[in-house]
C-alpha cells in the first residue's frame, strides 16, 4: 500500500498545488496560508491571478506530461481549478510519486464528461432531467420524440457559462442543430427542457476519513449564462432527501473535497442540473457568512483532518458577482458596505469574472436590494 504522503511531515511542511492558476486557485492559495500550508501553482502565466499570492510558482503546460510531473513531485497533496483538464495525462503523470490528488483522477475523468456525469446520477438514483445521447445527427430527431419536444443540446465535455449549450424549442431548430452534432467529434447529450421556477445551489464536502457535511442551500440567478448573484439560506421540502443520496454517492465514490450542485426546484422536486467536482462560484459567500469557507473546507479535506460543521456567522447572506461589461478598468465608489473578493486580473472584457462581493445580515431579500444598487454604483 502506497504511504500517506500527508501523515509522514509536519503540517507546516506540507505542499498543495493547484492545477491552475485562475480565481479559484487564487482563493485557494488564499485559505491555504491560514492553515500553514505551502501552496503552489502550476499557472500558465505569471499574470494569473493565483500568482500574486503564492511564493511558489511552476509556469508550465497542463497537457505536457513533463511539466506535469515536474509540478507534483515536489508536493504533498494537489487538486484541482477546473474539471476541464486532461485529467487522464495527469493520472499517468503521477503514477509513482508521491502525492495524493483529490478529486482522484479517475472520478474527475467520469465527472468532468456530461453524460457520464449524467449516467452517474441515475446509477444513485438522484433525479435529474431526461435525457438522451446524441452519437449523430439523426439522434436530434430521437430526441425529441423521446423528451416529448423541447430540449437542451449539451455538448458532452468543456461546457460552462452557457459554452457548448443549445436550445431546441421548436422542430425546426433541428436542421441547425444537426450541422453542430455533425461538425463535432465529440457526443453530446440532450436534456428535456425543464419549466423550473428558481435554480438552487449547495456545496457539499466529504474528507478522506469520511466525514461529510455540507453548507446551506442558496437561490442562484443566472444572467446571459453567467451567475450574477446567490442569495440564502433557502428551504425546500426535498432538500434532506436529496442530500442523503448525494452523501451515499460521494462516499460509495470515494469522492474527496467539494462538489458543488446545482438544482432546479420545480416545486415539490429539486432536480440536479448538473455536478462541479471543485468548489464553485455559488459557494462563494461562505468566505464571509461562514466560519470556515468551501475553500478552507476543500483543503481541510484533502488533508484528511476532522472536518468542522460550518457555523454561520449570520442570519442571511448575499453575493454578486462582478462581470466586466468592457475593456475599461472597475471603478469603485466610497463606502462599498460589503465585502470586495478582487481577482486581480490584468485584462478587464466582456463577460469575464472580476471579482465578487459579499454581504451579510438579517434578511436575504434586503441584502439583495442592497448588493445590486451598490453594484450598479461600479463603473465596469
Amino acid at each position: 500500500m502506497k504511504r500517506d504522503p500527508i501523515k509522514k511531515v509536519r503540517k507546516t511542511d506540507i505542499s498543495v498545488g493547484f492545477f491552475g492558476g485562475g480565481q479559484l486557485a487564487r482563493m485557494l492559495a488564499l485559505a491555504a496560508h491560514p492553515l500553514s500550508l505551502n501552496p503552489k501553482v502550476l499557472a500558465s502565466s505569471l499574470k494569473d491571478p493565483a500568482c500574486s499570492v503564492t511564493s511558489q510558482n511552476f509556469i508550465g503546460d497542463t497537457n505536457s506530461k513533463a511539466d506535469i510531473q515536474n509540478f507534483l513531485k515536489n508536493l504533498n497533496l494537489a487538486t484541482f481549478e477546473s474539471e476541464f483538464i486532461n485529467v487522464s495525462l495527469i493520472d499517468e503523470a503521477s503514477k509513482n510519486l508521491d502525492c495524493y490528488i483529490f478529486p482522484s483522477p479517475s472520478l474527475m475523468k467520469q465527472l468532468q464528461n456530461r453524460l457520464s456525469q449524467k449516467k452517474t446520477l441515475d446509477r444513485f438514483r438522484i433525479e435529474t432531467s431526461p435525457w438522451h445521447e446524441i452519437s449523430e445527427s439523426k439522434d436530434l430527431d430521437l430526441a425529441w420524440t423521446k423528451l416529448g419536444g423541447k430540449f437542451v443540446l449539451k455538448s458532452s465535455f468543456g461546457g460552462y457559462d452557457g459554452n457548448g449549450t443549445f436550445l431546441a424549442l421548436k422542430q425546426s431548430d433541428l436542421g441547425k442543430l444537426s450541422e453542430k452534432v455533425s461538425n463535432d467529434s465529440q457526443k453530446f447529450l440532450a436534456e428535456k427542457f425543464i419549466s423550473f421556477k428558481r435554480e438552487l445551489a449547495c456545496i457539499y464536502v466529504r474528507g478522506r476519513n469520511g466525514d461529510f457535511t455540507h453548507f446551506p442551500l442558496v437561490e442562484t440567478k443566472q444572467s446571459n449564462n453567467r451567475c450574477d448573484w446567490v442569495m440564502g439560506p433557502m428551504k425546500h421540502p426535498d432538500f434532506k432527501k436529496v442530500s442523503t443520496k448525494i452523501q451515499k454517492m460521494m462516499k460509495d465514490l470515494d469522492y474527496v473535497g467539494v462538489l458543488g450542485v446545482e438544482f432546479f426546484d420545480t416545486g415539490k422536486k429539486l432536480l440536479v442540473n448538473e455536478l462541479a467536482p471543485r468548489v464553485h462560484n455559488s459557494g462563494h459567500y461562505t468566505q464571509n457568512a461562514f466560519d470556515h469557507s468551501q475553500f478552507e473546507m476543500h483543503l481541510l479535506a484533502g488533508l484528511g483532518e476532522k472536518l468542522p460543521k460550518p457555523q454561520a456567522l449570520s442570519k442571511a447572506f448575499v453575493m454578486t458577482n462582478l462581470i466586466g461589461e468592457s475593456n475599461k478598468a472597475f471603478e469603485f465608489p466610497e463606502g462599498l458596505t460589503g465585502k470586495l473578493h478582487w481577482y486581480n486580473k490584468l485584462e478587464n472584457r466582456s463577460g469575464r469574472k472580476m471579482g465578487h462581493v459579499n454581504y451579510i445580515g438579517k434578511s436575504a431579500k434586503t441584502l439583495l436590494t442592497k448588493a445590486l444598487n451598490e453594484r450598479k454604483k461600479i463603473s465596469k
